[in-house]
């Protein structure tokens, strides 16, 4: 079976190639608006006028016409007094199937510490990992995360009001959310990281912090460093709680009923076995969504399987906003390579398996071994995972 992006509902745009209105010397001012064909335009991120970077690439997202999730890379833009400069004409990769944040096989990869500018829908940051930051840099599985908040937010009757980015890193997931979520009145959003470098950068100019939203709501953003769990243990109002937490389960959590603390960003379940607990206990507000990221690597953890299952007898409906197959590169997020007990078994890898309201596969795949096959299985410096954004609530 081939698996590439699933939605539960159907989102039609375009891809876009911006390209500018009037020329300039280095290229195309993209904060206002382009076109592809003349009939689909998308408007760039603005920023404050201090904000100048003279080289740095632009990473674009999109659903295409296909609902298929594109990514388009220039190598060389630039920052100009606030504005995002994109080289005139097509980028330098269109890659149609992304399944990581830098494809190295199509000749682009980033580090943590590189500026780039990246955008999704309507919505873009300028950012590079602060010194001494230990947070994880924005990753294909932010994109998905964002994807799948957008197929919320078409759903019929939400709306949010209160809204926290648990772990929120370098914020994007969190500004997404808070400039698009639908509702009426001002919208308080908090992005929580125990990371204090994660504050630090979200309070520059950089991360373009904005004070309206979906058609002009007002939105008031703030920024914490500290235990995102306990904060909502004391603050149980907020109505949308999003999460792209560690989700790789530690050695521990494979063999027992447990939870461990996160071990650097990639590793232990801890915190998305409390987020689940809290949704469970009825902590957050009345009506209020659960939305985080899993994988069929955080299947293996055989607390959070349990928690999945409990979940309707503790009235929690799940869904899933989002199931895509995606690479893993288990010599970066992880511990120099992928441990044998995360790897699927036959089983695991030929069929679904039911965990409470949903099906799910379970484990990585080898290099080589991808469900998605293909091209994909010639990119033999990756594992594979089938990542899942998931939707909970609580029935009232």
């Amino acid at each position: 079976e081939k698996l590439f992006l699933r939605v539960s509902v159907g989102l039609k745009a375009r891809i876009l190639f911006p390209m500018s209105q009037r020329s300039r010397s280095r290229g195309s001012c993209c904060c206002g608006w382009g076109n592809v064909g003349g009939d689909t335009r998308i408007d760039f991120e603005r920023f404050q006028d201090a904000v100048h970077e003279k080289s740095l690439p632009i990473i674009l997202f999109g659903i295409s016409a296909e609902d298929q999730l594109e990514q388009l890379i220039w190598h060389s833009g630039a920052i100009e007094n606030g504005c995002v400069m994109c080289p005139d004409g097509r980028p330098d990769i269109r890659n149609t199937d992304p399944v990581s944040m830098s494809p190295a096989y199509l000749g682009f990869a980033i580090e943590p510490d590189e500026m780039r500018y990246l955008q999704f829908r309507d919505v873009g940051i300028v950012f590079a990992r602060p010194s001494g930051g230990r947070f994880m840099q924005p990753s294909i599985d932010t994109i998905l995360m964002c994807v799948g908040l957008d197929i919320l937010f078409a759903s019929a009757g939400v709306g949010f009001s209160r809204v926290v980015d648990v772990g929120a890193g370098s914020g994007f997931i969190g500004k997404f959310a808070a400039l698009r979520a639908p509702g009426e009145g001002l919208l308080e959003a908090t992005l929580v990281d125990i990371d204090p470098a994660a504050e630090r950068y979200m309070r520059t100019a950089y991360f373009g912090s904005r004070s309206s939203g979906a058609g002009g709501r007002a939105v008031e953003l703030s920024y914490r460093t500290e235990d995102g769990a306990q904060l909502l243990e004391r603050e149980p109002s907020f109505d949308l709680v999003v999460s792209n937490p560690p989700y790789i389960p530690a050695e521990e959590e494979v063999r027992e009923d447990c939870a461990a603390q996160p071990s650097g960003f990639w590793e232990g379940c801890g915190l998305l076995v409390r987020l689940l607990e809290l949704m469970f206990q009825g902590r957050f507000a009345r009506g209020a969504h659960l939305v985080v990221m899993v994988t069929s690597l955080t299947l293996k953890s055989r607390r959070v399987r349990a928690l999945l299952e409990d979940a309707p007898r503790h009235k929690v409906r799940v869904r899933q906003l989002v199931q895509r197959e995606i690479a893993w590169k288990a010599y970066y997020a992880g511990r120099g390579g992928c441990r044998p007990d995360l790897v699927a078994t036959k089983e695991e890898r030929t069929q679904r398996c039911r965990i409470g309201d949903c099906e799910y596969f379970v484990g990585c795949s080898r290099p080589g071994e991808s469900l998605g096959g293909g091209d994909r299985d010639r990119l033999l410096g990756y594992h594979w995972h089938v990542a899942y954004v998931l939707d909970l609530w609580k029935e009232t």
